[in-house]
């Protein structure tokens, strides 16, 4: 089975993301740096951040049912372009004298409406262009590539803005969009049933058949009811439940560890380099799983979501033990591995379980579920930092993934997660085809 980099379509997908997510990442810089500078006031890119998750968790689920309904090539198109919008509107701005803190906001506002709106069906459309095999390391390399954007981009856009200023930086920006949004059309999206009212599984489908045979259908019927299947489908299938609970812990865990690792270091006995290196061992530890599960195929998923899990719950443990800095960065290290291993595998299995059309919403609304227990994961480290020593809080969450990955041990779940990498999935035989057609490669 060929790598997937050698789908033409692939490729060209990924180059499209690659400049969509670039341009996203230069524009955050740019605007939060402008409202730093213009306000005075720390919390004033707070505020920034705060509107962009907020528009995005009320409206990316809509955006997905969109994206199961429609062409989505032509929709993420249209998402990259219209999404030049807002960098051009504020760019014009600030060049004419008239940026407020108020019109920043309103504008990624805006901003981040279009694009929660148009995303989703660019997330669906990279599942649908792989074959069952090659789910692992098309996961790991865009998940990867992500990464290692997120972490390029940054001091890009904060280079421009140094040496170009904010609206030369907005104006780079938008042709970083219209690249994406050219690129993007070369993609050929493999045929796969939109029928957005179809019932989950074992749910029998409404007297009134499918939205797209209703042009005059309620509101609640196309827009509400496809929602409330998607999170009946992922929640009825045990399996698919299963490996949502692990996602979320694993999230719910690793979304405050910035903020832990930081009076951690000085617990240590270090300062700001300490907090800096430990930082760097998770990510060191992430890229190396990314560029293994990217190179190489597991023909077995439940080794590596159990192996995973338990070498997380372990080391996250000995960090409980650590009396020096160099120790808890390896622990760290072998933590961040570990949660690639995990997360990479529970991705490319959630994939299989997930029927074709329901892609979109499925995958927008776990983004939703996953991205809310960020917050609630920073409230709990708050809590624990306050109240209980960094012994216990490690001994806990090691012990909460130890358990966690016993779980994947039990007969019932082992037994369906290697039905589900026997079962050929729905419309597979498009992607196979379009992994394997000559003229793609």
């Amino acid at each position: 089975m060929n790598h997937p980099l050698k789908n033409r379509n692939f490729r060209t997908y990924l180059i499209a993301r690659l400049f969509g997510a670039l341009g996203s990442y230069m524009m955050e810089v740019a605007l939060m740096w402008w409202a730093l500078e213009a306000t005075g006031r720390n919390d004033s890119v707070a505020w920034v951040a705060l509107t962009m998750s907020i528009v995005s968790m009320v409206v990316s689920p809509f955006g997905g049912v969109l994206a199961d309904r429609s062409n989505k090539v032509g929709l993420a198109s249209a998402g990259y372009a219209l999404g030049m919008a807002a960098p051009a509107a504020a760019a014009a701005l600030l060049l004419a004298g008239h940026l407020s803190f108020g019109l920043v906001v309103a504008i990624v506002a805006v901003d981040n409406l279009i694009s929660s709106f148009f995303a989703p069906a660019g997330q669906a459309l990279g599942p649908l262009l792989l074959t069952r095999e090659q789910y692992q390391q098309g996961t790991a390399m865009a998940q990867g590539m992500s990464k290692l954007l997120r972490m390029a981009s940054m001091p890009l856009g904060g280079v421009l803005v140094a040496a170009l200023g904010v609206a030369a930086t907005l104006l780079i920006t938008v042709s970083v969009y219209l690249v994406a949004a050219l690129v993007v059309r070369f993609v050929e999206e493999p045929r796969v049933s939109r029928e957005v009212a179809a019932p989950a599984p074992g749910e029998a489908a409404g007297p009134a058949g499918p939205v797209k045979n209703e042009p005059r259908a309620s509101l609640r019927r196309r827009w509400i009811d496809p929602l409330v299947a998607t999170v009946r489908m992922l929640f009825s299938v045990p399996l698919l439940a299963s490996a949502l609970f692990m996602v979320g812990l694993l999230n719910f865990i690793l979304s405050p560890i910035g903020v832990i690792m930081a009076p951690y270091a000085k617990s240590l006995g270090s300062g700001a380099e300490g907090y800096g290196l430990l930082l760097a061992g998770i990510t060191a530890g992430e890229l190396l799983g990314y560029t293994v599960f990217t190179t190489f195929r597991s023909p077995r998923s439940l080794p590596f979501i159990w192996g995973g899990s338990m070498v997380m719950g372990l080391s996250i443990g000995a960090l409980a033990w650590a009396t020096s800095l160099w120790p808890a960065v390896v622990a760290l290290g072998m933590s961040g591995f570990g949660a690639v291993a995990v997360g990479v595998h529970l991705d490319a299995l959630a994939i299989k379980l997930i029927p074709r059309d329901f892609m979109g919403r499925a995958l927008s609304v776990i983004g939703v579920l996953l991205n809310g227990l960020g917050p609630i994961g920073l409230v709990a480290a708050g809590f624990a930092l306050k109240t209980l020593p960094f012994a216990t809080i490690f001994n806990v969450v090691s012990g909460l993934l130890v358990v966690a990955s016993l779980l994947w041990l039990w007969p019932p779940i082992a037994r369906a997660v290697r039905a589900a990498e026997a079962t050929p999935s729905e419309a597979d035989a498009a992607g196979e085809a379009s992994a394997a057609d000559p003229a793609q490669l």
